[in-house]
C-alpha cells in the first residue's frame, strides 16, 4: 500500500470510527423523544391496510440491498476501465504493466 492509499485509508477508518461512536448517543436520543411523543399523542385508529406497508426496517434492508448492488456495480465496472486503461497510465506514471510485472515475477 503506497503512502496516500495509508493516509486515505487512515481518514476513512475515523470517519468509520466516529460514525460508530455516534450510535448510541443517538440511539438514545430518538428513543427519548419517542417516549416523550408517544405519551402525548391522542390514539389513532389503525390503518386499514397498515400490513402492506414496509417497516422501517424492511424498507432499510431493501436499500441497503440495492445500494450495496450498485456499489459492487460501480466497482466491476472501475476496475475495468482501470485495466483498460494501464498501458496509458502505467506508461504515464513510469511503471511496468501488471503482465510485464507478473512476467518478471515469473522468472525469478
Amino acid at each position: 500500500m503506497t503512502i496516500v492509499l495509508e493516509k486515505i485509508t487512515e481518514v476513512q477508518d475515523q470517519v468509520v470510527g466516529y460514525m460508530a461512536k455516534a450510535k448510541d448517543p443517538v440511539t438514545q436520543g430518538v428513543t427519548s423523544i419517542v417516549e416523550f411523543i408517544n405519551d402525548k399523542l391522542p390514539t389513532v385508529p389503525a390503518v386499514p391496510f397498515a400490513e402492506q406497508i414496509p417497516t422501517p426496517k424492511e424498507v432499510i434492508d431493501n436499500q441497503y440491498k440495492f445500494a450495496k448492488s450498485v456499489i459492487d456495480t460501480q466497482k466491476d465496472l472501475a476496475l475495468a476501465v482501470a485495466k483498460a486503461a494501464a498501458p496509458l497510465t502505467d506508461k504515464v506514471l513510469d511503471r511496468k504493466s501488471t503482465v510485464a510485472r507478473k512476467v518478471a515475477a515469473a522468472k525469478k
